[in-house]
């Protein structure tokens, strides 16, 4: 990768751009800035072979407490930037102008946003681990290891090379691994699973069908107003005292409400209103059923 663009002449930020990738050092420069035009000292303790700064901070208008060990170079800010990020605050970075450091120390950054991330990549039979996990790996797969570093390195050094260079290598490994053919269990892959597991594997898998379940309201569907239509043909028609026809309406719908009707005596109308409430309550009981 290409160095990119430096802010100033410091060797603490040209050590951050050769150790950080493009990405990562645009966030470390940025904290660089503030660290150089925004930081003021507001105090400074020692306790226990640990130096206590207290760091004002211009644009949060806050105090930080940078906690900076000289014989060891470890240092925490209360901010927390580099428990999130992985690169070191702009208030840890004023400390390390103040001491003249020129170089990032080793625990002020996080090991997998660097541009060497991918050579110390360690693999065992589980997976790939970093180097603090090798002390608990057995001597084989620390072995296994050492030659995973190895390809790793080997196809770096291989990128720009000669086609030939290449082909001889993957000649070698196809000669290797066919003296390693011989010596590989000849075991099936369900064999292979049996001794897994520790057990014996069913001969027959059998898979029932789902149990089949009816939440509330399942099986239900809203009606159309075609379908409506149709079952309200299908009921028989009554006979509407309001307009004296046969029909499917009541009095609330009907479309001919105004109909001369004969004279008749209040005994009459009675009768006729308590005919019509009547069927008003067997049409509701019949639209509640």
């Amino acid at each position: 990768q290409s160095t990119p663009q430096l802010f100033s002449k410091s060797a603490l930020e040209s050590d951050g751009a050769r150790l950080f990738t493009h990405a990562v050092f645009e966030k470390f420069q940025e904290e660089y800035k503030c660290s150089t035009n925004t930081l003021t000292s507001r105090g400074f303790s020692e306790s226990n072979n640990m130096e206590l700064n207290t760091v004002k901070d211009a644009l949060r208008n806050r105090n930080f407490i940078v906690q900076y060990n000289p014989g060891t170079l470890e240092s925490s800010c209360t901010c927390r930037l580099f428990e999130r990020r992985g690169v070191p605050c702009r208030h840890i970075l004023w400390i390390y102008l103040g001491n003249g450091l020129e170089k990032i120390p080793e625990l002020s950054f996080a090991k997998r946003w660097t541009k060497d991330a991918l050579r110390d990549i360690k693999s065992n039979y589980k997976g790939c681990v970093g180097v603090g996990d090798m002390d608990i790996i057995d001597k084989k797969q620390i072995e296994m290891t050492k030659l995973w570093s190895e390809v790793h390195e080997t196809m770096g050094v291989l990128i720009g090379r000669e086609k030939e260079h290449v082909e001889d290598l993957c000649k070698l490994i196809k000669e290797f691994r066919e003296k390693l053919l011989p010596l590989v269990s000849a075991m099936t892959k369900h064999q292979e699973l049996e001794k897994l597991l520790g057990c014996a594997t069913n001969s027959e898998i059998i898979i029932l069908p789902p149990k089949i379940s009816k939440n509330k309201g399942s099986g239900k569907r809203m009606m159309s107003n075609k379908a409506k239509v149709v079952a309200c043909a299908r009921k028989p028609k009554r006979m509407y005292n309001n307009c004296k026809q046969m029909a499917h309406h009541d009095k609330r719908n009907c479309l001919n409400p105004f109909v001369e009707r004969p004279p008749q005596n209040v005994d009459d109308e009675e009768e006729e209103e308590e005919e019509e409430e009547e069927e008003e309550e067997n049409e509701d009981d019949e639209l509640e059923e």
